[in-house]
């Protein structure tokens, strides 16, 4: 059997690269049709006609091309596929030393590491690989390699690689391309340029609170931050909450996600509906409604698809939760979540303020990724002396339970203070609600102003501060 014979190719017809580019390149083809690839010291990559690639002499070594320009000079281009460094070598005149990956995409990092010496000694490093996905991700990392010297190509609509410009007579697009090579920059990195228009835009007001007081105080709530709420057992934390969800969703229409880990969801859908309603729905027999009022007004509650919940069935793992939120805001719609509360979360950890660090730092990285309020419940610590919380006393930044990862991620710290034992119905009944943190304006930190609670209708309602005397 006589041996194949392997010749210089005279042309790639089908690729428009003429027979000066297969030259230059030494792309070789034998009797069988099998296309060799030529890369440093002889080594050969060969194609077959049913589109394998093979390796027989051993791995490659060094980028396609790489062989055949010398070291330094103004700029070199880094393509994904040989026949790429071959159609962009052509359309720049011959002019620019263009090399390719050996493995595509998948080893591009790899690659240009092993070839890195050989690159940086370019002035500019241009990057043109393929404009699909797996491409743009190599593109970040090479580019990330060499820093400032790296520029990008980004590729006009339409056109996938450097070859599909020559194969579609549109040379000129492409030397345009890579003559608009943007210098890299990381992302995240922007001018005052790139935020011009969003800072010059009219400012929106934030959300409105279902207390104006606190609206006023805050500028309403913001996408991308975390509210924190402190209070002692029993004061009405998570009362505060149901009627801040009813206000969201009665008179914003705002969908809501609700996260209460101590509160069957059937409960708090009858406190919401009751919130919404005036009416006392979650108190068996109570006198403020009929079985037909209820009924309508979960009715009515459902028909506006508003109110989401998550039944956890004792699952309290922050993971999974997250997850449960992500799904909110991606399939439902929802960026107002409620989290009741954010102690259960950490209760079980081995270290609890070494998991709550963890924990606030996802929670701040997620609402701002996904655009949410964030609304969340933390327990408090007993105060070492003095008057308990639960009789009315002080709560501070550092009374919540692991305090310092809770204040350095919230954007806003509550406290709700009330004396459950008070003597007088009204100090009794009167929540001071005050504000711990404003990271915002810092105008609103220390302000305080006052809830009284309705037992008639269930609502809390702004009021007037109880005489001193009797606080």
């Amino acid at each position: 059997m006589s041996e194949r014979k392997e010749k210089v190719m005279s042309s790639l017809k089908d690729r428009c690269l003429n027979s000066d580019t297969i030259k230059t390149y030494n792309i070789r083809e034998d009797d069988d049709g099998v296309v060799s690839y030529i890369y440093a010291n002889g080594k050969e990559k060969k194609r077959t006609p049913d589109k394998r690639f093979l390796w027989p002499d051993g791995k490659g070594e060094g980028l396609f091309g790489q062989n055949i320009f010398p070291s330094g000079g103004k700029v070199v281009c880094v393509t994904e596929g040989e026949y790429d460094a071959c159609a962009a070598y052509q359309m720049l005149g011959t002019k620019v030393p263009c090399v390719s990956l050996r493995n595509g995409a998948g080893s591009a990092l790899k690659n240009c590491q092993e070839s890195f010496e050989w690159l940086d000694s370019f002035s500019s490093v241009v990057i043109a690989f393929d404009a699909d996905e797996p491409g743009q991700k190599a593109t970040e990392e090479v580019a990330a390699l060499f820093g400032p010297k790296a520029k990008v190509v980004k590729h006009s609509n339409g056109f996938k690689d450097a070859n599909d410009y020559l194969m579609n007579q549109s040379s000129a697009k492409f030397v345009s391309a890579f003559m608009g090579a943007e210098t890299y920059r990381p992302e995240g990195i922007v001018s005052v340029s790139d935020v011009k228009e969003r800072l010059l835009a009219p400012q929106k007001p934030g959300i409105p609170w279902c207390f104006d007081s606190l609206t006023q105080l805050t500028h309403g709530r913001r996408e991308g931050e975390l509210y924190g709420f402190g209070a002692g057992v029993g004061v009405g934390k998570t009362d505060v909450f149901t009627q801040s969800i009813a206000y969201d969703i009665g008179i914003l229409n705002e969908p809501v996600g609700v996260i209460y880990l101590e509160q069957p969801v059937t409960e708090t859908v009858s406190r919401v509906a009751g919130k919404l309603d005036g009416k006392l729905y979650h108190i068996p027999g109570s006198s403020s409604y009929t079985r037909e009022e209820f009924v309508d007004s979960v009715e009515r509650l459902e028909a506006t698809g508003k109110l989401w919940l998550f039944e956890h069935f004792g699952s309290k793992e922050w993971d999974i939760i997250k997850a449960k939120i992500r799904y909110m805001k991606k399939a439902l719609g929802i960026r107002m979540i409620y989290l009741d509360h954010l102690t259960a979360l950490t209760a079980d950890a081995e270290d609890e303020r070494r998991s709550l660090d963890k924990l606030m730092a996802d929670m701040a990285s997620l609402a701002q990724a996904e655009g949410l309020v964030m609304h969340f419940i933390s327990h408090l610590s007993t105060p070492a002396d003095g008057k308990s919380h639960e009789e009315g006393a002080r709560v501070r930044e550092r009374d919540f339970t692991g305090s310092r990862s809770i204040a350095r991620w919230s954007h806003y710290m509550f406290g709700l203070e009330r004396d459950k034992q008070a003597e007088d119905p009204v100090v009794r009944s009167t929540t001071t609600f005050r504000v711990l943190k404003d990271r915002y304006t810092g105008q609103a930190t220390g302000e305080v102003f006052f809830l009284r609670y309705d037992a008639a209708s269930g609502r809390l309602f702004e009021s007037s501060k109880p005489a001193e005397e009797v606080l």
